[in-house]
């Protein structure tokens, strides 16, 4: 149910704190109630003694402690407990802040009478929450009033993410209003990689964020060493191996999917040395370029469609540590041929990014700090899934997501493993990769996800 924000509700907890005292010193009042007729008595007896202060020094400790108490369980329960009480804490601490944001931005108006000033107009603003998910819902005036624009270009959302350090998922509009989905808790949203499913088009990332990988091709994982750059490829790669076989994996590094080449199942498809994934890029083009022809041929009978429509199935590069690549390319002595490879393997890489989509040939690159000395201008405006883990440093910002005006945050000091991802160009979210299991095995895990495909 949504509850309206007031221009009290900058007060809302210090306004129910007191009244829940008051109520406290009535009820301990009421408890005492014999006490006090039997000193009221004895007063009337002129019966005196200091002992008769005792029960409204008695009251008055006893409501002490419970506020006390109560000033602790605001502040520190909702943060390690998920319950109703904790709920309707954080649901007061938030209708205040919200309440707060306006006043300070100003978007409220008031008028003078003889006797002071009240509020003429506040924003008719509506909070819901849905804690089982850990979002609030932001309903938002559209109504042609004076602060609408501030509201519409999501000025004020912008305000809401950095005080609620939450994170802006979705952006409705109705007839006089706007509604905003923020979510609070972003780690509600993590799933597990063993419940990953995916489906034709689709792979799982978290709840409610999806790769679309027809809609949304070719993608961009990047994040430093211990950030969980690795296990969110393990988890899409993991995945694709559900859906195709046709899955070649380079990682110049020689480091974790490297090992991947010591699996059967995955022979002749994983590669860590330059030449070896020169020539992998070069095959992977070929076979595009074959795709391409025999998907012409049929086109000139007038049968129209993408790969999925001829009944092909997607192909995946899954490009690991791109940076290092191009950085050992450039070491290479011009002239040589070796370089003459890396430059071809470089120059059909922005041709499989550029035609790749419609053909069904899809790339995955992952790399630690992307920039345009790493990552070709061609290759990169064809990236259109990208995920930064950890929070981006203000280069990596304006590479991976330069449209965006959201202030990125940490989202966890103790967890790993979370950042934040945009599909085409829709909103920046965040988001905690796959929660990996503590007796993990990488190469378990790949035959597993394989076994599937073929039972399938």
């Amino acid at each position: 149910m949504f509850k309206t924000i007031k221009y009290s509700d900058q007060y809302l907890a210090k306004t129910l704190f007191k009244r829940t005292l008051l109520f406290i010193l009535f009820l301990v009042t009421i408890c005492f109630g014999f006490w006090y007729l039997n000193i009221f008595q004895a007063l009337m007896q002129g019966q005196y003694g200091w002992w008769y202060l005792s029960p409204i020094v008695l009251s008055i400790l006893l409501t002490g402690l419970f506020g006390w108490g109560l000033y602790w369980l605001y502040k520190r329960y909702p943060v390690n407990h998920d319950n109703k009480l904790a709920h309707y804490f954080t649901a007061i601490e938030l209708r205040q802040l919200i309440s707060l944001l306006v006043i300070s931005k100003g978007y409220f108006e008031t008028a003078s009478y003889e006797n002071g000033t009240f509020v003429k107009y506040f924003p008719k603003i509506r909070i819901k929450f849905l804690f089982k998910t850990g979002q609030v819902l932001l309903e938002e005036p559209v109504d042609g009033q004076k602060y609408m624009q501030q509201f519409s270009k999501g000025e004020f959302d912008t305000a809401v993410e950095i005080a609620l350090l939450a994170d802006k998922q979705t952006t409705e509009f109705a007839k006089n209003k706007m509604t905003s989905t923020f979510a609070f808790e972003p780690i509600k949203f993590r799933r597990k990689l063993l419940e990953l499913e995916a489906r034709k088009g689709v792979l799982q990332v978290a709840k409610g964020i999806d790769w679309k990988f027809d809609k949304f091709y070719n993608a961009l994982i990047a994040g430093n060493v211990g950030t969980g750059k690795s296990y969110t490829m393990f988890s899409i790669i993991g995945q694709l191996l559900t859906l195709t076989k046709y899955v070649d994996i380079l990682d110049p590094k020689n480091s974790d999917l490297a090992s991947l080449k010591h699996l059967p199942e995955l022979e002749g498809h994983v590669f860590s040395d330059v030449n070896d994934i020169t020539k992998c890029v070069a095959d992977y083009y070929d076979k595009m370029m074959k795709r391409a022809e025999i998907m012409e041929r049929k086109k000139s009978k007038g049968v129209i469609g993408s790969y999925f429509d001829f009944n092909f199935a997607p192909s995946f590069l899954i490009f690991d540590e791109f940076g290092a690549f191009t950085e050992m390319g450039d070491s290479l002595p011009y002239g040589s041929d070796e370089r003459t490879n890396f430059d071809l393997a470089m120059s059909k890489m922005s041709q499989i990014a550029m035609l790749g989509r419609e053909l069904g040939f899809y790339i995955l690159i992952g790399m630690q700090r992307p920039g345009t000395d790493s990552l070709p201008t061609s290759i990169r405006n064809q990236l259109n899934l990208r995920i930064n883990m950890g929070v981006p440093t203000p280069e990596v910002k304006r590479m991976m997501f330069p449209d965006t005006q959201k202030e990125f945050h940490p989202l966890s000091n103790d967890l790993k493993g979370w950042g934040f991802i945009q599909s085409g160009n829709e909103e920046v979210r965040s988001f905690f990769a796959p929660e990996i299991p503590k007796d993990f095995n990488l190469h378990d895990y790949m035959r597993e996800q394989i076994s599937k495909r073929e039972v399938g």
